[in-house]
């Protein structure tokens, strides 16, 4: 056989080998490459990551009925006003002897906390009254600014804040008929997302610093 054309036989060989062995990588690191960035796209497992939280977290989001709210501004509400950010919801009334101040309480430290690591203004606060008749606009306003002039107080008829509160898991009814009743209600924290959907419920007993936590969790995870 002549050896020039041997030589060129073999240097062709050699060539597409080597083609074929820099496709082949190519297209190894291309699922590589690939398999990363769906990794660190991919959003956390939130029921892992809030696993040692009193917390249920809903894999798929919950809508919430636009309801005839009133803030303690006077000022219509609408549920477009729960898009944007992230909220946290908490139902209670003025009059309420023990559980209700120390829920608001625990939501102003929260919110400090929060402002702490700069994500407080990336979640709102709210409290809508399970009393509307005896919870005025007037009423909210000396009650809700007095634990943080950044949290909103909601009010409105019984039958809107029935549908709302059943929309977000709580439960409310009056005991008593005297001017003195109280108002049994559910001591949860319900925590809305960025698309105005239900996402959790935050279940007592209530730590701010674990409230703290698991907010920043959900923030942090760009849900």
């Amino acid at each position: 056989m002549n050896p020039t054309l041997e030589s060129n036989r073999v240097a062709k060989q050699k060539r597409t080998i080597w083609i074929t062995v820099g496709i082949l990588v190519l297209f190894i690191v291309s699922v590589i490459t690939s398999v990363v960035l769906q990794t660190l796209a991919a959003k956390p497992d939130m029921k892992s990551a809030l696993e040692d939280y009193q917390v249920i977290w809903f894999n798929a989001p919950r809508l919430i009925p636009d309801v005839a709210l009133v803030d303690h501004n006077g000022e219509a509400f609408s549920i477009e006003q729960l898009k944007g950010q992230w909220d946290l919801i908490n139902f209670g009334y003025t009059y309420c002897p023990d559980i209700c101040p120390t829920n608001m309480a625990d939501m102003n430290i929260t919110h400090r906390l929060l402002g702490e690591q700069g994500l407080a203004e990336q979640i709102s606060f709210w409290m809508i009254t399970v009393d509307p008749a005896r919870d005025t606009t007037e009423q909210l306003s000396l009650y809700v600014p007095y634990f943080n002039e950044e949290f909103v107080g909601l009010t409105g008829d019984i039958e809107s804040i029935q549908t709302i509160a059943t929309a977000l898991s709580a439960v409310f009814y009056q005991e008593g008929t005297e001017a003195g009743y109280t108002v049994a209600h559910s001591d949860n924290y319900a925590v809305i997302d960025p698309n105005g959907h239900l996402v959790a419920i935050l279940r007592p007993p209530h730590n701010p610093q674990a409230m703290a936590e698991v907010l920043a969790i959900m923030i942090q995870a760009n849900y």
